[in-house]
């Protein structure tokens, strides 16, 4: 087993070990906890987080993908 199979797989048992251990700012923690009216703060709070983690990489995709088909269009502009 190579040295960096050996990290990630101690990587990995230890956020599966330690998932219950995670920390939360409180007011994520506590909309999540709580059963009350502000039970959907926390939701809010997550898909917000993942739109901002989604939104540079679909960017970022795009880009790649709108630049890798000029090159094939046009071979020879790359050239001078």
């Amino acid at each position: 087993m190579s040295t960096i199979s050996r990290i990630i797989l101690a990587t990995v048992i230890t956020l599966v070990v330690h998932v219950d251990n995670c920390f939360a700012c409180p007011a994520c923690k506590d909309s999540f906890t709580s059963a009350g009216s502000n039970g959907s703060t926390g939701d809010a709070y997550s898909w917000s987080i993942l739109f901002m983690l989604g939104v540079p990489l679909t960017i970022v995709v795009v880009a790649s993908i709108f630049i890798a088909r000029r090159v094939r269009q046009h071979p020879n502009s790359l050239t001078s």
